[in-house]
């Protein structure tokens, strides 16, 4: 009725001086009656405005250009006319360009004013889809039913700075005369909407003889006290930001208030802000979360998870441990963030099982070596010793006596009798060949005394002198074995990304917006890491892979820490119960990567393009600056001082933080505090029993090569007799050593 009422007066209040006429007056006085109503309103709006935007279609535009004004203090404006066939699927590059710039222009008034209401609606549903417009602005628009189908209830939700103009048409008078000018009514939405299909707007003012009859505040402000109202909040439980003690207060009416254990950051926040701004808050789990967690994106475009929830509109509030990336700024709106959290992977820890190396682990490698090269210098010296006694002392004391005295010396060795010259010799066989001397020193530096003291001084003095190195040597290499089999296995654990890259272990987790992080990364090291990440559904069964040290997984260091104190806590009651203990190898072998692959903001979800969001930015923004800078509280003066008071009683974020994790930290304290008892087991003696074991094996292929060198060779050689052994192996060549 307004469109066809304008139509008519447009085309007919031009010619009205010509033709005159008392209906035409009446029609032009309440033609200029509403555009004197739309030019108030538009000032209105122009005050607190930085740009303003005007969205027409080709009659409207005409319409605005006869109460079009300008004044030097009326904020710059953009006029956007609309085709008739503008169907915005997609939209023309013109207009999104125009939208985009009103956008970054600041602008946050909106004057709408479109003959169609299906293209209106049509339009709104675009850009608010697309966030090209503030919807948090103020909004005029032309009463019309179809703006207020059940299908536009969620822009509604939205969009809630809004006036509608409802031109309604003459009406008689008790007279029985019709009134000269018609009432224009001024109507808004409620918020949060009433429940139920239809949408229902609240009245605001009338517009009558040029004046308004209540002077009601046209843009109220409905966000400040929310009155006790009831907004879903969809949950994901995920430490630290929920808890599963939440679990229980979702879907159901469980008192609050006397809850002692810990909710969970975000959890606490809302429960905080649901008690400034004044509303209830109505949490639940979606039906799919603990399979789909935050959600991905199907074939058919739709949604799942907490993500789902957000774009089917099933919720005002999404609580989950929500990262501050593009890809959820897409779909919902996020709270600046309350805190970061580290990023990093959860990984097995590869223990140094080296019992086998035990003989050697004393010792460093130039220790071994400078001892070796000891052992042979030693061995060395020792058969030199011997050789040059027993063929070159006895001439050289001959030839440094006179000839008197070499007469009698030779007559005193000739008078000497075998059994005196054998015991002279006495000991210097021991050393006389290369092999008994290495072995007999070798002996010595085991502290294995040798069968006879040899009578030669100088040798005599060298063994004594080896035996005071020996006892240096034995006592440190004991002292050294004896802590190699008191302490504990050691470990090997990944530290930072370019061990891991360097790890042949799979890396993964849930979310395939991690592994694009990596494969998008500048970091040639993250992405070689992308290229082998693996998307892994189930968290319970990512663990146990990372127990059994086939998988890193990747999640925020507050989740991986409990889960690993949890692991840690299943294996002590599995060993408990069990009568067999378990592998001390298979045992904590859990570790946290000490490098944060990335510091990831975190932040509260809310439906996109919520008017709640300033709000809860506030209430988040003060959390973090109490926190920083706790002497700062002083610019936000006395009343919000006191409420911030208020939510310091209720609880901080790091208190929170603390709450939450004082299970996982307690635990892993009373781990540490038990010391692992220096036992000696099988792994322990792994090194004695490989040295036997090598010990047999070498003797097996002596034993062996004996074997076949008395069949191939010996047997078989023209010479040989059985009965004359003796001279067998004195004409054969090859056995004159023997």
């Amino acid at each position: 009725m307004l469109i066809i009422f304008l139509i008519l007066l447009v085309s007919r209040c031009d010619s009205f001086n010509k033709t005159g006429g008392l209906y035409l007056e009446q029609q032009c006085q309440s033609a200029n009656n509403l555009m004197t109503l739309i030019r108030i309103i538009i000032d209105e709006m122009a005050q607190g405005s930085k740009c303003m935007v005007y969205i027409t279609d080709n009659f409207y535009h005409r319409f605005l250009q006869k109460i079009s004004f300008e004044s030097p203090l009326s904020p710059p404006k953009y006029e956007i006319v609309l085709r008739d066939n503008d169907d915005f699927s997609p939209a023309r590059v013109r207009l999104q360009m125009h939208l985009e710039r009103s956008k970054s222009s600041s602008c946050n008034s909106y004057i709408i004013l479109i003959a169609n209401g299906l293209q209106a609606s049509r339009f709104l549903e675009y850009v608010e889809g697309e966030r090209l417009i503030n919807t948090r602005g103020l909004f005029l628009f032309l009463h019309d039913q179809r703006l207020l189908r059940p299908q536009m209830k969620y822009i509604w939700q939205r969009i809630i700075n809004v006036i509608f103009i409802r031109h309604y048409n003459s009406y008689k008078n008790r007279s029985g005369q019709k009134s000269s000018t018609e009432p224009i009514h001024l109507e808004t939405v409620h918020f949060p909407p009433h429940k139920g299909k239809l949408l229902v707007t609240k009245y605001v003012d009338t517009w009558y003889h040029n004046k308004f009859i209540f002077n009601n505040q046209h843009f109220p402000e409905k966000t400040g006290d929310l009155q006790n109202k009831t907004f879903r909040v969809a949950v994901f439980t995920h430490i630290p930001a929920v808890t599963e003690e939440s679990k229980k207060y979702c879907n159901r009416n469980s008192n609050l208030s006397n809850n002692t254990k810990a909710l969970g950051v975000e959890f606490e926040l809302m429960r905080i802000i649901s008690k400034m701004k004044n509303f209830k808050a109505d949490y639940y789990s979606p039906p799919d979360i603990e399979t789909e967690r935050w959600g991905t994106k199907m074939e058919n475009q739709t949604f799942t998870g907490l993500l789902g929830e957000a774009v089917n509109k099933n919720a005002v509030f999404f609580l989950g441990d929500l990262h501050y990336t593009n890809y959820h700024l897409k779909l919902i709106d996020l709270s600046i963030p309350y805190n970061t959290e580290c990023l990093t992977f959860l990984t097995p820890v590869s223990l140094t099982e080296n019992s086998w190396k035990l003989l050697i682990l004393p010792f460093r490698l130039y220790t071994w070596i400078a001892l070796l090269c000891t052992l042979f210098i030693g061995g060395s010296a020792m058969h030199l010793f011997s050789l040059f006694y027993k063929n070159f002392i006895s001439f050289q004391d001959c030839s440094v006596r006179s000839n008197q005295e070499t007469v009698r010396y030779d007559k005193k060795l000739e008078m000497e009798s075998s059994a005196e010259k054998q015991e002279r010799m006495k000991g210097l066989y021991l050393f006389a060949e290369p092999q008994n001397s290495i072995l007999y020193t070798y002996s010595m530096l085991l502290q294995v005394s040798v069968p006879t003291l040899p009578n030669a001084w100088a040798v005599r003095i060298f063994i004594g002198w080896w035996w005071i190195y020996s006892i240096l040597v034995a006592v440190a290499y004991r002292a050294s074995m004896t802590a190699a089999l008191a302490n504990p296995i050691g470990k090997i654990t990944i530290d930072n990304l370019a061990q891991l890259v360097r790890s042949p272990i799979s890396v993964g987790g849930w979310s395939p917006e991690s592994k694009n992080f990596f494969l998008t990364s500048s970091d040639s090291d993250s992405q070689k890491i992308g290229k082998k990440f693996e998307i892994t559904q189930n968290e319970e069964d990512a663990i146990e892979r990372v127990a059994n040290g086939t998988l890193c997984y990747y999640e925020n260091v507050y989740l991986l820490r409990n889960a690993r104190v949890k692991r840690q806590v299943l294996e002590q009651e599995q060993e408990k119960n069990n009568t067999e203990e378990l592998d001390y190898l298979s045992r904590r072998n859990l570790h946290i990567m000490e490098e944060c692959v990335v510091t990831m903001p975190v932040s509260i979800g809310m439906e996109k393009n919520s008017p709640l969001k300033p709000y809860v930015d506030i209430w988040v923004f003060i959390f973090y600056i109490y926190l920083k800078y706790k002497s700062s509280f002083c610019i936000f003066g006395n009343d919000l001082m006191f409420k911030v008071r208020r939510m310091i009683e209720a609880g901080l974020v790091q208190k929170w933080l603390s709450d939450v994790m004082e299970w996982s930290k307690i635990t892993e304290i009373r781990q540490e505090s038990a010391p692992e008892k220096a036992l000696i087991n099988l792994h322990k003696l792994h090194g004695a029993l490989v040295a036997l074991g090598i010990g047999y094996f070498i003797s097996f292929l002596a034993f062996i090569t004996e074997i076949l060198h008395w069949k191939y060779l010996v047997l078989k050689h023209p010479q040989y007799d059985k009965y004359r052994l003796d001279e067998f192996y004195k004409s054969v060549k090859l056995f004159k050593k023997y």
